[in-house]
C-alpha cells in the first residue's frame, strides 16, 4: 500500500516515484490528479478511479530498483526532484506580481 509519508520517503532517497509525485503536486500539476481525471473521462467507475492510481504508483515504486539499480543515483534523483521543486515553487512565488 502507499506510504502516507511520501515526502519523507522521497527525501530519504528511497523513492523517485514519490519524489516526482511530491514535485508535481507542489508545482500545481498533479500527476495522480491528471491520471484520475483521465480515468474519469473514460467513464471508469469512481472506486477504480481512486484505486488504480494507488496500485499503479505502488507498482512503480516497487519496480524502481530494477529501472534504477544504483541506489546512489536514486537518492540523487529523488532529492534533486524534491529540492528542485521547492526552489522552483519559491522562485515562482517570488517572481509572481503582487495581486
Amino acid at each position: 500500500m502507499v506510504n502516507p509519508l511520501w515526502f519523507w520517503r522521497g527525501f530519504k532517497g528511497k523513492s523517485v516515484t514519490f519524489a516526482a509525485l511530491f514535485a508535481s503536486v507542489l508545482l500545481g500539476a498533479s500527476i495522480a490528479g491528471g491520471f484520475q481525471k483521465l480515468l474519469a473521462a473514460f467513464g471508469v467507475h469512481w472506486l477504480y478511479v481512486i484505486l488504480i492510481p494507488i496500485f499503479l504508483f505502488s507498482w512503480l515504486n516497487k519496480m524502481e530498483p530494477q529501472w534504477l539499480p544504483d541506489e546512489g543515483k536514486r537518492k540523487l534523483y529523488a532529492r534533486g526532484l524534491i529540492i528542485g521543486s521547492i526552489v522552483v515553487a519559491i522562485l515562482i512565488a517570488w517572481l509572481r506580481p503582487a495581486a
